[in-house]
């Protein structure tokens, strides 16, 4: 299972993958699956600035991403 929550621990976004799937192949889904929030006036969307994620996803790959 893998949870995507914001910094008070509010769950944003869930996923589940199979049991022998790595857990830094469920954080991209995760990512791409959170609706950000949308300004109107501005005409963009907010996205996350900062990302905090368990050690699992701690690989080059992930962080250029």
């Amino acid at each position: 299972m893998h949870v995507l929550s914001d910094a008070n621990g509010l769950p944003l976004v869930v996923g589940v993958s199979a049991g022998n799937v790595h857990d830094s192949q469920g954080l991209k889904p995760l990512v791409v699956g959170h609706q950000t929030r949308h300004d109107p006036d501005r005409g963009r969307c907010f996205k996350p600035r900062r990302l905090h994620a368990d050690k699992a996803y701690d690989r080059p790959d992930l962080r250029r991403w």
